[in-house]
């Protein structure tokens, strides 16, 4: 993300809000609607949350969409209830559509042979960093030191960065490795926030071609969250 981001402009997004015909919200969630916590089974949306996302979402002209890392479990079990509201999981790899009650796999089939390679990478630094682990998703898998003393982590962190770039580079080349929030995760390059947004921006203009989103708003917190707004 930008060093320098501009500060928003509140009137004027408030003036776009009240004169839009139809909005679309792009939400992350650990970190922007939630606060990064030391437990990440803790990360879990308060009644005053839940009652706001409720009303934006009973609005017919909002469409409000999580987008998160967040495996399907993690957010079928906080947010599932919320039947009008969207969902997307591992970075856009699977989405659940407001009102709907499946998921969709946008990832498709995966080759996940890659993952056990990985997983020796994970696994030989988790053991050097007391309090990191490894979180296997289905397309995914992510290390996180959240909880590592925190030289000793970042330290770790940046020499796993480095070790599983060249492991990509010259095995896996459709994979990436990102950094998130005193985390790292590979994935495949196809599974990304920005793909997802931009998927969800253009079923909504051919839901209604008469009334798509004149008014978005995307909110994030790591780098992870920089493709939405491309």
């Amino acid at each position: 993300m930008s060093k320098n981001p501009l500060p928003l402009n509140v009137p004027e997004l408030l003036s776009g809000f009240r004169d839009a015909r139809a909005r679309l919200f792009l939400f992350d969630w650990d970190g922007t609607l939630t606060p990064i916590v030391q437990d990440p089974a803790a990360a879990v949306p308060t009644t005053a949350l839940r009652e706001v996302l409720e009303q934006i979402c009973s609005d017919p002209a909002n469409d409000f969409w999580i987008i998160s890392g967040r495996d399907v479990k993690f957010l079928d079990c906080q947010l599932g209830s919320i039947r009008s509201i969207g969902l997307s999981a591992e970075h856009g790899a699977f989405i659940r559509r407001p009102r709907c009650t499946n998921w969709e796999n946008i990832a498709g089939p995966s080759d996940l042979a890659w993952q056990d390679a990985i997983m020796t990478v994970f696994d030989n630094f988790t053991a050097r960093t007391p309090g990191s682990w490894i979180e296997r998703k289905t397309v995914a898998i992510t290390w996180h030191y959240r909880n590592a003393a925190p030289v000793e982590g970042a330290l770790n962190a940046k020499e796993c960065r480095a070790l599983l770039e060249e492991k990509v580079a010259l095995s896996f080349p459709h994979l990436e490795v990102m950094n998130g929030k005193m985390c790292l995760e590979v994935r495949p390059k196809r599974v990304n926030k920005g793909v997802i947004a931009q998927k969800i921006l253009e079923e909504c203009r051919n839901r209604d071609v008469h009334c798509s989103p004149d008014w978005l708003l995307c909110v994030g917190d790591d780098v992870t969250d920089e493709g939405e707004h491309r």
